[in-house]
């Protein structure tokens, strides 16, 4: 062939070449970015999953953050409520010892709060919360909506967040209270500063990378304010939400968006884009530098591998699998998964598209069975998230999210995640365990102790089987807490519980129910001597000596027992009548047990009824003052005389025992004694005046008022001032009050002495006596109980005392009286030993105010 049309051919063939190079490049172009934009909007939907899933996981974090912190701190506050509930006339002083026993464990909660008949009465810590006490929940407007809706008991309402009085920002959590006789007391508040609740929850770390917004103010959830982030995060619908329960009726909502958008981050995108770039001009110039591309293509291999490895990478920080299943015929295959899910999962990374049944056998059956229903109505277009436990026999938690492909006809490819879940899983366990077990004690608290005591008594009622309740209370717990301290304390209740546990049966259950009380369900009650003989194995163990921190340390116990359905059918019912038994063991000497008995609910009723009735008398003033008249011994003359209260309702007198012991209980007594001293006084003032016979009136206080937070010691105080400057008076005071021996009983009978008021101590013997009284306090009376006057010449023992009592008054410059003189033999043994004064039926009963002013009358008529 000629040279020129060889050349001519060669030319034809290079064109020929060039051209199909060219169609060849034009092709491989279309093709390379075809296939980018496909794989571009997979990693697109891919990244966009991911930060879904990546989101998802750090809200629900959050959340079980907020929801732990919150429940467990105003948990806290469910438990002040039903202590107030079981001890409605609680003192501040009480109220600090409990609040302060909580407030060590160091809750998140500012403070605790209390208001009786919503004003707020008690208050913890008091010095930086003072601006609070006595707040008027219906006078302050921006609260009382919060409050007025709380009528239930167990009701817990969170308000907020709002302003405090004392200053910051807060939720509030309210709770109701009631009585045990399910009259409502009022509320209790717990406030928790925001600030100090998101720090605590992980929302203001620095490295969060999402953006939170919250809302539901006041518990409203979806119809409430947004307080807390960006609000326009609720209106996106691209934003992820979940809800948080917050009290017993409210909830917030909470929604969540990458800190950076959700636009793609991450660079994978552009570094797509360029690689397909590069593909493109690789191809390209292939017809001419074969060796290029092939060197070219290995580095785009290797390109491609990095940014696998680097997907991988991101994987395992996130403790994230991805998966594909496609199904194949009556079977499931993977044919995608990465490291993380094959370690999860349990499957070998150099499996070829194993079967699901590789994985399901993992699972017990019922969870087996569970999982592939969930994917195979994933093939079938609908998406699942679901949480399994790996096995029975392990603690290991997975959760699963699957969602259909649905670019085809179904049955669908089912792409998805994994993640092991295990130590959240734990951390809510934990706290769980916490909200219904005694942190202490490691008890159930009463919470899970009513749920128990509830299904206990609906199966025996269904098995027609009897079960008994057993309220169990310390005796001498508070000297342990007053003289080792409260660890000591803490420890000896621990201990307690111990030894009640193994006094059960395994099929039994004791809780923590309050401060130093426990309470015991004994199941399958077939005999009456089995409640009998595990009580008394409880007594007698607690009786045993405890050694805390080498000091030897006795206990008792008193137990009351109720059975079902004897008793009561009930959980109220049954643990109301044991505590009405146990009270029954307290108030017969301790150390014991005793069955509810229906004459012990007559007794609780009739106090209930007189309770009510006493609340009415006070108010209605259906009260009078009697007066008894006091002797002087030396010439029978009458010199003093004593005021009683006495009460007359429709016509009948109370006894004097029964109402004052329930004015002491519900605080009325402070109001008595007010009346009385206001009464008494100006009567007995206008009666010397009348006749110029000076009268010393003698009049009893409670020691309650010394207790007392509200103004009751300074009311008395100022009545009693008012009336010594008129006529001499003596106040009688009980030896219990001497002895707290407290600084500010000290200070009240100090002032009494400065005011010319003589100190006189009643039913002086019958107490908790002692001779270092009469040197610690400025007494000058002592009046000897009358169960001693009234043995005179019956017994020798009680002579001997009585003569020792008057010589050693007499030398200590003390004045006697003696009370109950009702025999003149009485009389004449008192005038021997040369006792002072004296008082009884032998010379007058109480009088009332006309009887006593015709008795004055005729002592003067006779000395005529």
């Amino acid at each position: 062939m000629p040279l020129a049309k060889m050349t001519q051919n060669l030319s034809i063939e290079l064109n020929l070449l060039r051209r199909r190079a060219a169609y060849i490049c034009v092709l491989v172009i279309i093709l390379v970015f075809t296939a980018e934009l496909i794989l571009e909007k997979y990693f697109k939907e891919a990244d966009y999953q991911n930060k879904q899933l990546q989101v998802t996981q750090q809200l629900t974090g959050l959340t079980s953050k907020l929801s732990g912190l919150i429940n467990s701190n105003l948990f806290l506050l469910s438990g002040l409520s039903a202590h107030i509930g079981m001890k409605p006339d609680i003192t501040q002083a009480e109220f600090e010892a409990y609040a302060s026993s909580i407030f060590r464990q160091e809750p998140l909660l500012v403070n605790m709060a209390a208001a009786r008949d919503l004003v707020i009465t008690h208050i913890y810590p008091l010095k930086q919360n003072l601006a609070a006490l006595g707040l008027n929940y219906r006078l302050t407007e921006k609260q009382w909506n919060a409050v007025k809706i709380l009528d239930t008991r167990g009701e817990m309402v969170v308000a907020g967040p709002l302003d405090m009085v004392q200053g910051g920002e807060a939720i509030i959590g309210r709770v109701t209270v009631f009585t045990a006789d399910d009259k409502f007391w009022g509320i209790t508040s717990a406030p928790i500063l925001t600030r100090k609740l998101y720090q605590a929850a992980g929302l203001l770390q620095d490295n969060l990378t999402i953006e939170v917004a919250i809302r539901g103010k006041d518990g409203r959830g979806i119809n409430g304010e947004v307080f807390y982030g960006n609000a326009t995060l609720f209106t996106d619908q691209r934003s992820i939400t979940t809800t948080l329960d917050v009290g017993t009726t409210g909830s917030w909502q909470l929604a969540a968006q990458p800190r950076d958008g959700w636009q793609d981050a991450s660079g994978t995108i552009w570094l797509l884009r360029i690689s397909f770039i590069i593909l493109a001009l690789l191809l390209t110039i292939i017809v001419s530098y074969r060796y290029r591309q092939f060197y070219n293509e290995k580095n785009f291999r290797q390109t491609l591998q990095k940014n696998q490895a680097l997907l991988e990478e991101v994987s395992k920080i996130a403790l994230v699998g991805g998966w594909q299943i496609t199904p194949e015929k009556r079977t499931f295959r993977f044919t995608l998964w990465n490291e993380q899910t094959a370690k999860i999962f349990g499957l070998q990374t150099d499996s070829q598209h194993p079967l699901t049944e590789e994985v399901l056998c993992q699972f017990d059956k019922p969870q087996a069975n569970h999982l592939r229903s969930c994917i195979t109505n994933a093939t079938l277009g609908h998406t699942f998230d679901t949480e399994l436990q790996v096995s029975a026999k392990s603690d290991r938690w997975i959760r699963i999210i699957g969602k259909p492909i649905a670019n085809t006809e179904p049955p669908f490819s089912v792409l998805g995640s994994v993640q092991d879940i295990t130590e959240r899983k734990r951390f809510t366990d934990k706290i769980q365990h916490q909200a219904i077990y005694d942190q202490l004690t490691g008890l159930p608290n009463r919470l899970l102790f009513n749920n128990r005591l509830k299904k206990s008594i609906v199966k025996c009622r269904r098995e027609n089987k009897k079960l008994a309740v057993l309220f169990i209370d310390l005796d001498h717990f508070k000297p342990v807490n007053d003289n080792l301290g409260h660890s000591a304390g803490d420890f000896l209740l621990k201990e307690v519980g111990n030894r009640i546990r193994n006094c059960i049966r395994e099929s039994d259950t004791v809780a923590r129910y309050s401060g130093d009380e426990f309470i015991v369900i004994l199941n399958d009650i077939k005999e009456t001597k089995i409640p009998v003989s595990i009580s008394q194995n409880i007594i007698d163990s607690i009786s045993k000596t405890f050694t805390i921190n080498k000091n030897k340390v006795y206990c008792g116990a008193s137990i009351g027992i109720s059975v079902f359905p004897d008793d009561g059918d009930s959980v109220e019912e049954l643990v109301s009548n044991a505590d009405q038994a146990m009270y029954e063991v307290k108030r017969s000497g301790r150390n014991g047990w005793q069955f509810f008995t229906k004459a012990m609910q007559v007794v609780s009723e009739k106090r209930h009824l007189l309770r009510n009735k006493l609340v009415t008398a006070v108010h209605n003033n259906e009260f009078s003052v009697v007066y008894q008249p006091i002797v002087d011994l030396t010439d029978n003359k009458i010199k003093k005389c004593e005021a009683l209260v006495r009460w007359q309702h429709n016509g009948q007198f109370i006894p004097t025992d029964e109402f004052i012991s329930l004015a002491e209980e519900t605080g009325r007594i402070n109001e008595i004694d007010r009346f009385v001293l206001k009464t008494a006084s100006e009567h007995i003032s206008s009666l010397s005046k009348t006749y110029s016979y000076p009268i010393e009136l003698s009049i009893n206080v409670s020691p309650r008022v010394f207790s007392s937070k509200d103004n009751a010691l300074d009311q008395w105080l100022t009545i009693l001032s008012r009336a010594s400057e008129h006529m001499a008076i003596t106040v009688e005071i009980t030896e219990r009050l001497l002895i707290e021996e407290s600084d500010r009983i000290m200070w009240v009978l100090t002032k009494l002495k400065a005011l010319g008021i003589a100190i006189a101590i009643d039913d002086f013997g019958t107490g908790y006596s002692s001779l270092s009284y009469l040197t610690k306090f400025p007494i000058d009376i002592i009046k000897i109980d009358q169960s001693f006057v009234r043995k005179l010449g019956e017994e020798p023992v009680p002579e001997a005392l009585i003569e020792t009592m008057i010589t050693l008054s007499h030398k200590l410059d003390l004045e006697i009286v003696a009370e109950g003189i009702e025999t003149l033999e009485q009389l004449t043994m008192l005038k021997k030993w040369n006792c002072d004064y004296g008082q009884g039926y032998y010379f007058d009963k109480p009088l009332s105010a006309v009887d006593f002013e015709q008795r004055i009358h005729r002592t003067l008529v006779d000395d005529q």
